[in-house]
């Protein structure tokens, strides 16, 4: 055994009686998530069969459900990833002087998502501060006549709330690895010809992709599963599945509580299913790079 194997071992065994009690109790509720999804363990006698639960996911309201959620975690966590990248990478260039003035990015990581949700309701609603500011520029006559962003059915209202959110989550991240990197690694591409849009993508990419592949993985999981923004941001039909489920479990018959467990189940295999097919395609991506 290795010094490191040693080392892990010793670290993992130190922690063990915190992780312990965590893997029993997550390890515990997955499986009774799925044992309730099979129509077992439930606290009433449950008629239906084994498979029902998820038979009733296949029903067209459940599948638009899906749908929406992929969408919007896909289009949040792709818009959050892109722009945090860059505006890392803006920081990071300014003068020394005026680096501490960009702490200002921070601010919506300290703000929860509910607070986010509300800031997003203020601004974006008919009756917000942006139809108000149309209104009074001419833009709009009516309020009623300022776009539906919110609750129009396509889940933009939320995923205005996850990129205002998770944009800092990103600089966070990228820029503590640009303040890592050699600066005259640019200077000597720029000495060679190479331009602002080279540079990034053939050296400040490279240099961020595997904290940017993290942060996506991060953002995508967290607003496909999320609640909070869905409850107050999110369309009564189709919902988020997260809301869905919450509906099944809280406001329908008993009956209904095998649905819920079969949503949280297949929500959970998709997540450890999309973390495996993306770790692999970024790897064959990366030694695709190496070979060219």
């Amino acid at each position: 055994m290795s010094c490191a194997s040693a080392g892990a071992g010793r670290t993992l065994f130190k922690l063990s009686p915190l992780l312990l009690p965590l893997i029993v109790l997550f390890a515990g509720g997955l499986a009774l998530a799925a044992a309730q999804s099979f129509g077992f363990f439930l606290p009433f006698p449950y008629e239906g069969g084994t498979l029902d639960a998820y038979r009733k996911l296949l029903e067209p309201h459940y599948l638009a459900s899906a749908g929406l959620s992929f969408f919007v975690a896909l289009t949040s966590a792709v818009i959050s990833v892109a722009v945090g990248a860059v505006v890392a990478y803006l920081i990071w260039r300014l003068p020394d002087r005026l680096e501490g003035a960009a702490v200002i990015y921070k601010v919506p990581l300290i703000l929860p998502h509910i607070a986010v949700a509300f800031i997003v309701l203020v601004f974006w609603s008919k009756s917000g501060v942006i139809s108000s500011i149309g209104y009074h520029l001419g833009l709009v006559e009516t309020v009623s006549e300022f776009p539906s962003v919110l609750f129009s059915g396509n889940g933009f209202g939320m995923i205005l709330a996850y990129i205002y959110k998770e944009i800092p989550f990103t600089i966070l991240l990228a820029y503590a690895v640009l303040k890592r990197m050699n600066p005259q690694q640019i200077q000597t591409a720029r000495m060679l010809g190479a331009g602002e849009g080279r540079v990034f993508t053939r050296i400040v990419l490279p240099h961020m992709a595997r904290t940017l592949h993290t942060a996506f993985i991060i953002l995508f999981l967290y607003s496909f599963g999320a609640f909070d923004i869905p409850f107050l941001l999110g369309e009564s039909s189709p919902g988020m599945l997260s809301i869905e489920a919450y509906n099944l479990y809280f406001r329908r018959e008993l009956a209904d509580r095998p649905a819920a467990m079969a949503i949280l189940t297949c929500m959970f295999l998709f997540s450890l299913g999309f973390i495996w097919l993306y770790t692999r395609v970024a790897a064959s991506m990366k030694s695709r790079e190496r070979k060219l």
